[in-house]
């Protein structure tokens, strides 16, 4: 009788956890997202025009052979087409006397980092084609008329955007 008892509330223990839980709740959670590329630009070094004196003269610095040319490497995925957009002119302003100075920009590009290898925008926005490494490399020029210059430090933006075509 004992081992009856026994047996009876083992089935009867045994029952309830089976079918005394119920259902087990269940939560599902469906999620997404988005990769976007990334486009990295670095200045590697910015325009140098040197020392300029006022004259009848128009400085020009070509991108594709002045030392003093501005340089931008572009990184991104490997030979993706990029689409390159950027300032041709842009109004300078002299601080201290508040006098302008129009400067046109001109920027001339290369798979690799060579310069005199380099081929000039002739339009604007342009897409080029980064090499096997991500990588595309940029070289700014500028020209600007030097009469009638004002002596002092001019500010202004030059603006150059990047993106996957």
């Amino acid at each position: 009788m004992k081992k009856i008892k026994t047996i009876l509330i083992s089935i009867v223990l045994l029952v309830a956890l089976v079918f005394g839980q119920g259902e087990i709740p269940e939560l599902r959670v469906r999620i997404a997202a988005t990769v976007v590329d990334y486009i990295e630009m670095t200045t590697i070094s910015d325009i140098d025009v040197g020392t300029v004196i006022p004259s009848e003269d128009i400085l020009r610095l070509d991108p594709r052979t002045d030392q003093g040319a501005g340089i931008i490497k572009v990184h991104g995925r490997e030979n993706a087409s990029i689409l390159v957009t950027f300032s041709g002119q842009v109004e300078m302003v002299n601080l201290a006397g508040n006098t302008t100075l129009t400067v046109t920009y001109a920027v001339s590009g290369n798979q690799d980092n060579d310069q005199s290898g380099s081929e000039l925008f002739t339009i604007n926005p342009n897409t080029i084609t980064l090499n096997n490494y991500g990588e595309y490399y940029m070289w700014i020029g500028c020209e600007f008329s030097l009469l009638n210059l004002v002596s002092g430090q001019y500010d202004g933006d030059f603006a150059i955007e990047v993106d996957y075509n």
